[in-house]
């Protein structure tokens, strides 16, 4: 698929997904070239997008997103690794939680004194 439909299924904007495969979280494998030169985008691109903008929303950074995908595909980590690394995102985000409820406490006793 062309990079306007890869952009209408994933809900990204054409820069981002640009941005995204030179950051190298899109890997060329991924793409190949159509005669006129054209980037074809495989079903698993689209696949790597949603991945990405979940792990983006449970906190994960583009940088950890990266290091995250390509130990996870190479089976570079163990299954102990893996897990290590995924309980440490799911405290972070805990404690996130936690932070937010604290500042809708707060925000909420502004408004009852309002």
């Amino acid at each position: 698929m062309l990079i306007g439909e890869l952009a209408k299924k994933s809900g990204l904007p054409t820069d981002t997904i640009r941005f995204y495969e030179k950051r190298g979280l899109i890997d060329s494998e991924l793409i190949e070239r159509r005669s006129n030169n054209y980037r074809d985008y495989s079903e698993v691109s689209l696949e790597r997008l949603v991945l990405i903008q979940r792990a983006k929303r449970l906190g994960f950074t583009l940088t950890e997103i990266q290091d995250w995908i390509k130990a996870f595909e190479n089976d570079q980590l163990t299954l102990d690794q893996k897990q290590r690394i995924l309980g440490q995102k799911l405290e972070e985000v805990e404690e996130r939680i936690q932070e937010l409820k604290r500042m809708k406490s707060y925000l909420s006793e502004k408004i009852a004194r309002l």
